[in-house]
């Protein structure tokens, strides 16, 4: 019963993220309504505030799903930077809309600060420039690719003519180290 429960749970967030990433494509987070996502969604919303307070929780409960994801894989993935890259762009490029919208800054613009001051981002980031040993030049370093890695992925997400999340992660590298 239990396990039915959690299904129904995942489906009603799903639901209603789906819903906010629709609605976030015409208005902005601060005008979107309550009654109007639950409509889109088909929930209650007495269902609504059972799992969120405002659009901005749910809107941070999605951010909080990629960042995690994130720290997943580049954990997982510490000794191959490509491919924490690749796996990144892949998810990016299946939740195409909520990624262009996160990146586009249409909803939260201080997604960049959050993503970047990732522990495991920053300690990878660390163990990849363990050579320097100027602590100005690391943190320069650090933002010159972080930031120069995000304004590509944002380009890269609003062609319409994608290169393979295989092909950009093969690009970054290439300008990240190159040989």
């Amino acid at each position: 019963m239990e396990s039915r429960e959690d299904r129904r749970v995942s489906m009603t967030r799903k639901m209603l993220k789906d819903a906010l990433t629709d609605m976030l494509r015409e208005t902005d987070i601060y005008h979107v309504s309550i009654r109007e996502l639950c409509r889109r969604a088909d929930v209650n919303r007495s269902t609504f505030y059972k799992h969120y307070g405002s659009q901005f929780d749910l809107l941070a409960d999605m951010e909080k799903d990629l960042l995690d994801f994130l720290a997943r894989t580049i954990t997982e993935h510490a000794a191959n930077p490509e491919r924490i890259i690749e796996t990144a762009c892949r998810y990016l490029e299946d939740h195409l809309e909520f990624g262009r919208l996160i990146l586009n800054n249409n909803m939260d613009p201080l997604f960049p600060q959050k993503l970047f001051s990732m522990t495991a981002l920053r300690e990878l980031a660390a163990e990849n420039s363990a050579e320097m040993h100027d602590e100005a030049m690391m943190e320069y370093s650090f933002n010159f690719v972080t930031y120069g890695a995000f304004r590509i992925l944002y380009i890269w997400l609003n062609k319409d003519q994608r290169e393979s999340p295989e092909q950009i992660a093969r690009l970054l590298m290439q300008m990240i180290r190159p040989e």
